[in-house]
């Protein structure tokens, strides 16, 4: 019995975090289209491992301001 209360927990687990994760690539694509769409450049190396520190930190409430 408990063998198929923990299958039914994974499964609702596994549910909840693909819909997550499917809104969340959904979104990102959809970003990313529009920058496209309005001929934005993409951000360089450096560029997108500044603003991922940030995200990361700013996640965590580590930071409050935009980095220079």
């Amino acid at each position: 019995m408990w063998e198929k209360i923990e299958a039914i927990m994974l499964l609702i687990f596994f549910v909840i975090w693909s819909l997550g994760w499917l809104t969340t690539y959904i979104a990102l694509k959809a970003v990313l289209f529009y920058m496209k769409a309005k001929k934005y450049a993409p951000p360089n190396k450096a560029e997108l491992k500044k603003w991922c520190r940030y995200a990361a930190k700013h996640s965590f409430g580590l930071v409050e301001n935009l980095p220079d």
